[in-house]
């Protein structure tokens, strides 16, 4: 498997396209005049041209414009056509939803790489040449720019369409799961499950799969948790008046900052009256008032930073608030309630399937929740004194 050359690449990108506006790929690219003859002229980096598909007679001689002029030269010395603007490479970009054995989901993904008219040339290329080396295990990827390719979406998106293949081939398989090759695969509807990106489907079980790409955390939000034990009368009955289900619900039904101010209410470390004097506040550098800081005081002032500060703005006291909650779900008993109740969201079964491109090789690693992995459970902070890049989160 490589990026397409000769009479596949005039095939693929160029033959029947119509005139394609393209640029010099090559150097020193032969030129040969419209009589045959080797033009004294050459074609170099980065010249633009135009691909004239009625007047290319073979791969070695497609008809080319450069200014006014004709001429011929090998299809190879062309810049492919490339996908223009942002891609969605999504798996539902790709008419990938209702349950799908392995041979029809890649059926339906390779024909629709193919159809889409927003991906093309070598990216195209690309993307079947990564369905094809994750369904056989083996292969080369060779021939590619990849700097020239969306690596960041192909890793993050269509990384979400390799996983279910990679999983049917070889992660799901020797884990005693009755996964085989006559499971299908399936994507929830739009919203409908946060904390899932595809199903593996058994005669018996529904397998939860969570896609990752290499440097993302396994991070679970409240947004996916919360709403789901609200829903359920077995979990809100088990959890719905913990201290921990209230402070998980405060940190999701409110903004990053006042979550943050009210869950510190609810944990002890301040007053319902000093989070009130900050309640009408918005924006992270609005300061807050004297009052406030007085309510504040005992937060401000074992703080190494705030301690010594005149102005304090309101994302600086909600930032030593999330400290604070931090601490609090380090605690042995809260860590131990946060993990039964992921545990019980969960229903102890999600699946990270991981993915990183390696010099355009794609490596999968899998775990699971349900084993020793989930255990001491406690919030994640990714924010700052002075801004916000999330609501607080358990890192699995």
């Amino acid at each position: 498997m490589a990026a397409s050359r000769g009479v596949d690449n005039w095939n693929d990108n160029f033959k029947g396209q119509g005139d394609v506006s393209t640029v010099a790929k090559v150097d020193t690219g032969v030129l040969y005049e419209e009589n045959g003859n080797r033009s004294t002229q050459q074609l170099t980096r980065g010249t633009p041209v135009t691909y004239i598909d009625s007047q290319s007679k073979s791969h070695t001689r497609v008809a080319i414009r450069v200014g006014q002029d004709i001429f011929f030269t090998n299809v190879d010395n062309l810049v492919k056509p490339k996908s223009l603007g942002a891609v969605n490479l999504k798996p539902q970009a790709f008419g990938l939803s209702a349950p799908l054995s392995l041979t029809s989901y890649v059926t339906t993904l390779k024909t629709s790489i193919k159809n889409r008219g927003d991906i093309k040339g070598e990216l195209q290329e690309y993307l079947l040449d990564l369905v094809d080396y994750v369904s056989s295990g083996s292969g080369g990827l060779t021939g590619y720019k990849f700097t020239e390719l969306p690596m960041a979406p192909i890793t993050k998106d269509f990384g979400e369409a390799l996983g279910p293949i990679y999983c049917l081939k070889s992660g799901l398989i020797n884990l005693n799961l009755g996964v085989n090759a006559s499971s299908t695969i399936s994507f929830p509807s739009s919203g409908a499950a946060q904390l899932l990106d595809y199903y593996i489907n058994t005669p018996t079980n529904q397998y939860k799969i969570s896609a990752k790409s290499k440097g993302t955390a396994n991070t679970l939000k409240m947004v996916s948790l919360v709403p789901t034990i609200l829903n359920d009368a077995k979990l809100s009955s088990k959890h719905g008046t913990s201290l921990e289900f209230r402070l998980m619900s405060t940190l999701n039904s409110s903004s990053t900052n006042m979550g943050a101010i009210q869950g510190c209410v609810l944990i002890g470390a301040i007053t319902q009256q000093a989070a009130a004097s900050v309640g009408g506040l918005r924006g992270n550098s609005t300061s807050i008032s004297d009052t406030s800081k007085q309510l504040f005081g005992n937060l401000i002032l074992n703080d190494a930073r705030l301690k010594s500060s005149k102005t304090i703005t309101l994302r600086n006291i909600a930032y030593v608030c999330e400290k604070k909650i931090v601490e609090f779900s380090k605690r042995t008993m809260v860590s131990k309630k946060f993990t039964e109740i992921v545990k019980d969201v969960l229903n102890n079964e999600v699946f990270y399937v991981k993915l990183d491109i390696d010099n355009g090789i794609p490596k999968f690693n899998i775990v699971s929740t349900s084993d020793r992995t989930i255990s001491g459970l406690h919030f994640r902070n990714k924010n700052g004194y002075d801004s916000t890049s999330d609501k607080l989160g358990f890192k699995i």
